[in-house]
């Protein structure tokens, strides 16, 4: 069949055993896989023959708890991404690897070093995701009690990013010698430092954003190359894209230079009837305990001590919530205006605590909603998160790519071998 013009970009972000807190107990998950090195490779190995253009991992810089509990019913391991990539380097050829890490607390020296090894030790096949940490908790493990301003920790991550582009840019190859130093006095930093490895195959990783505040927009239009974002609906991801492109012409950037990737979490199987038996029976494996704890992590309010069959008390929530009241406000505003009880609630923000779109049908279907939100505009690509893992990832490379292929908007082979080649809207 012949090519679309545009091409759909699939990346895959893969957090411990998969999207559904729950998922973990399902009876084709593998749990106890997510702390072996071998887990990781088959990961990277099935994206790669998905043909997409890159994985990514989360960070983590906080204590996962709810009140000063240790979560037993949340077994969600976050291992260090930087790690996990250089493992997944050395098991694939084409696969694009992106990191999540803080501008926060970290610096730029040597995070720069680090992705300038992921990309040399890869072939040219790092991305850096760059966020501001947003974890009222992540401060503790720095020796501080809060998080700076959302202002401040965005202007810091300007400056951050255009002292790591200075260092990449700076670095010669291997050849020619020691790399010149770098001098920046800025607000937040003051250096004259020098990047210790070669210049890399891409010298700079890819840069990877998600903003979804005024602040966070604006930093994401400057910077980065590809942009995450939740669309629980074709709209919701039409008008982000919209705004997004809007944007990028003030910073100097060509909106057809930055991809637009929401969120899609999904559930296969044979019929749509028993994709959704099978989101019920995800959702049947957590328990009400489960369920509340979860979402008293997501909020940073301790809501196990309340009646679970009550209305959810949002006054007494956002009076004593560790997150912004107005975010907390915005997840639980519905279901309190609809009268829905904790328990309830809590149970069905296991499948959707990101506001992304949740998928529930066949592979054709799968494939239908992907090349429809494609051709709206709405998106370049998706940001895939499967319920649970290996089984859902291994279901969308067998049954779904090979529909996207025939359709003629996905690569059937890598056309470049770099993660910047991959973004290129040219089908391989």
């Amino acid at each position: 069949m012949k090519a679309h013009n545009r091409q759909l970009h699939l990346w895959a972000f893969l957090q411990g055993i998969g999207h559904y807190p729950s998922g973990w107990r399902y009876a084709t998950a593998t749990p106890r896989a997510v702390l072996d090195v071998d887990y990781y490779g088959h990961l990277g190995q099935l994206a790669e023959r998905g043909r997409f253009d890159a994985i990514v991992f989360g960070d983590q810089l906080h204590g996962r708890d709810a009140a000063g509990r240790a979560p037993v019913m949340l077994p969600m391991p976050t291992l260090d991404p930087l790690t996990l990539l250089a493992a997944i380097a050395s098991t694939t050829q084409h696969i694009g690897l992106v990191a999540t890490v803080s501008t926060t607390y970290n610096e730029p020296q040597a995070v720069a070093d680090k992705f300038a090894t992921l990309d040399l030790l890869s072939k040219g096949r790092a991305g850096w995701n760059i966020v501001t940490t947003a974890h009222p908790a992540s401060p503790w493990n720095f020796g501080e009690q809060a998080l700076p301003p959302k202002t401040s920790r965005y202007e810091r991550a300007d400056e951050f990013v255009t002292v790591t582009k200075a260092l990449w840019d700076a670095a010669r190859p291997a050849a020619l010698g020691p790399n010149a130093p770098v001098r920046h006095a800025g607000r937040w930093f003051d250096m004259n430092g020098a990047l210790s490895t070669p210049r890399s195959p891409q010298v700079r990783p890819v840069l990877v954003q998600a903003g979804q505040s005024a602040d966070g927009r604006d930093f994401a239009a400057k910077t980065a190359e590809a942009i995450f974002c939740p669309a629980p609906k074709l709209e919701d991801a039409r008008a982000y894209r919209d705004d997004m492109r809007a944007r990028l012409p003030a910073f100097g950037r060509d909106p057809d230079g930055v991809l637009i990737m929401p969120g899609l979490s999904f559930l296969l199987a044979d019929s749509e009837a028993q994709a959704i038996r099978k989101d019920e029976e995800l959702l049947d494996l957590a328990s009400p305990e489960l369920c509340i704890e979860y979402l008293s992590e997501t909020i940073g309010f301790d809501l196990m001590a309340l009646n679970a069959d009550a209305p959810i008390p949002l006054e007494e929530i956002l009076r004593n919530c560790e997150f912004p009241a107005d975010d907390v406000q915005r997840v639980l505003a519905p279901a309190v205006a609809a009268g829905e009880s904790l328990r309830a609630f809590a149970r069905r923000f296991t499948r959707t605590p990101r506001g992304h779109n949740i998928f529930r049908g066949t592979p054709e279907q799968l494939a239908d909603l992907m090349q429809r939100w494609l051709e709206a505009g709405a998106c370049d690509g998706f940001t895939l998160q499967p319920a649970y893992m290996p089984a859902e990832l291994e279901l969308f490379v067998d049954e779904v790519v090979p529909l996207l292929q025939r359709r003629g908007i996905l690569r059937e082979a890598y056309s470049g071998t770099t993660l910047r080649d991959h973004l290129s809207q040219a089908p391989g």
